[in-house]
Order: structure tokens, then C-alpha cells, then sequence
């Protein structure tokens, strides 16, 4: 069995993914009406952040950020 400090280094208090989950590979998602968000780390030092729309089969934006900081705000700033 797991202990405490083994399971917050994947969650945060607020249940996001830490950067050692992001960085372990683990995604950030939500969706709705066939709208998918995410939010990753890929490689280097840039957190990715995307919303694709799965109806139209089109993306809706893709932007990078150096900081997880930015990259958090622009996903929770993502309305449906």
C-alpha cells in the first residue's frame, strides 16, 4: 500500500497533476460535447496545452508555455 507522501507526488491538494506526474508523462484532461482539453509536459521545458474539437474534427488551439503556472491558467480559462 501506498503511503501519503507517495500519493502527493502525483496530486496536489486542489487534485491536479504535479509536475513530477506531468513530467512521468500522466495528462491533464476534460471533456465535454465532444470537446477534448489537455494539458501535458512534453520533453524540454515546455508544458503543452490543446482543445480539440472531436464533432468538427478540427483543433481548437494548441499553445506552449515554459511555465506551469501559464500553462494552468489557459487550461482552467477554457470554457466549453
Amino acid at each position: 500500500m501506498k503511503n501519503q507522501s507517495e500519493k502527493n507526488k502525483f496530486k496536489t491538494k486542489s487534485g491536479r497533476l504535479t509536475p513530477y506526474a506531468l513530467a512521468c508523462g500522466y495528462i491533464e484532461e476534460k471533456e465535454n460535447q465532444g470537446v477534448r482539453l489537455k494539458l501535458w509536459h512534453e520533453g524540454g521545458p515546455y508544458y503543452q496545452v490543446s482543445a480539440f474539437d472531436h464533432a468538427k474534427g478540427k483543433r481548437i488551439f494548441w499553445d506552449s508555455f515554459e511555465r506551469l503556472t501559464d500553462a494552468r491558467r489557459r487550461f482552467s480559462s477554457f470554457s466549453f
